[in-house]
């Protein structure tokens, strides 16, 4: 499978990274997800505070997470859960053969990166290791 996009996490900045890019046209995703459920860490927070500035009214965790996965849902964006990200060079049945930006290498035309994702070389300026043509990484 080859995608425009890829989402590493499928946490709060996954998530929202994910309906951004597909509000802004990008059709072809993936949010690639470790946990057996999207919404991060957030799934364990159940105390009040989360969505003030978001949503405008004040939330659980779970319940901050789940306005992001029905909105994932309802703008139908591919996810897989139970997906561990090892070497972004090596991922089964993903062809990154784009150019990276010095021509050497593999290259993604982006990636989004949630927390806690090992080994991620990035885009050196010598043209060594991984090209990235987009990046964002956020944490929850």
């Amino acid at each position: 499978m080859k995608v425009d996009l890829l989402i590493i996490g499928g946490g709060p900045a996954g998530l929202a990274a994910a309906i951004a890019a597909k509000e802004a046209g990008v059709d072809s995703l993936l949010i690639l997800e470790r946990d057996a459920r999207l919404g991060g860490i957030l799934n364990q927070c159940i105390h009040n505070g989360f969505g003030l500035h978001t949503f405008k009214e004040e939330l659980t965790g779970p319940e901050y997470a789940g306005r992001y996965i029905q909105k994932v849902k309802e703008l139908e964006i591919p996810y897989r859960l139970d997906t561990i990200v090892i070497d972004l060079a090596k991922m089964p049945g993903n062809d990154m053969s784009g150019a990276a930006p010095s021509g050497e290498g593999p290259g993604l035309n982006g990636l989004a990166l949630g927390s806690e994702v090992p080994g991620m070389g990035g885009s050196a300026p010598s043209g060594e290791g991984p090209g990235l043509n987009g990046l964002a990484l956020g944490s929850e």
